[in-house]
């Protein structure tokens, strides 16, 4: 049997009109694995159903924003804002000590920090992390400087899953005219909590 260009055309556009199964890929530097998502869509382009295949595992980057011009350590909660590229923003509140960041396991997570405005003439580091003695869940496997970045602090999380939060300190340094310390104390949690 042989197929003419005019009917192939006729079966893709019919194949075009059909329901879809969109494959989407995410790769990424920094995820160790990769996960395909299959979504099923109705005619009216409405997602009827889905299946991931993979796990998707990823390291998180986590953002100390500080307004270096109006900390103080009565109001350090009103002028450290923190950030990271995993978290639902809505889920979280602006004071620091309320953040939680998402982490997966066997992943790393990065802290680093930088001045509110970048035009200022100070620098902001992340100095230490720690975990709080009355610390929680133990989600982080050790702690270390980025050998390659100053200013940027490197967790690694366990390789087995890890229910609840755990509570840690950031310390912070400002670097200006003069130097400046704080300690602020977030949360985190394995991802699928």
């Amino acid at each position: 049997m042989k197929i003419s260009f005019l009917n192939a055309s006729h079966y893709l556009l019919i194949f075009l009109f059909l329901p879809f199964v969109f494959i989407s890929c995410k790769q990424d530097s920094e995820v160790r694995d990769t996960a395909f998502k299959v979504e099923k869509v109705d005619s009216q382009n409405s997602v009827v159903g889905n299946e991931t295949f993979f796990e998707v595992r990823e390291d998180t980057h986590v953002l100390v924003t500080v307004d270096t011009e109006n900390i103080s350590e009565e109001t350090k909660n009103e002028n450290v804002f923190i950030t990271d590229d995993r978290s639902d923003p809505s889920q979280n509140s602006e004071k620091p000590g309320e953040h939680i960041a998402l982490v997966d396991k066997n992943q790393k997570i990065y802290w680093r920090g930088e001045p509110k405005d970048p035009s200022a003439n100070v620098s902001v580091d992340i100095v230490e992390i720690r975990r709080k003695a009355d610390g929680g869940a133990e989600i982080l496997e050790a702690v270390f400087r980025d050998p390659n970045k100053d200013g940027i602090i490197i967790g690694k999380i366990k390789n087995k899953k890890v229910s609840g939060l755990e509570y840690y300190n950031i310390v912070i340094r400002i670097n200006g005219e003069s130097t400046q310390t704080f300690v602020i104390d977030p949360k985190i949690q394995m991802s699928g909590n």
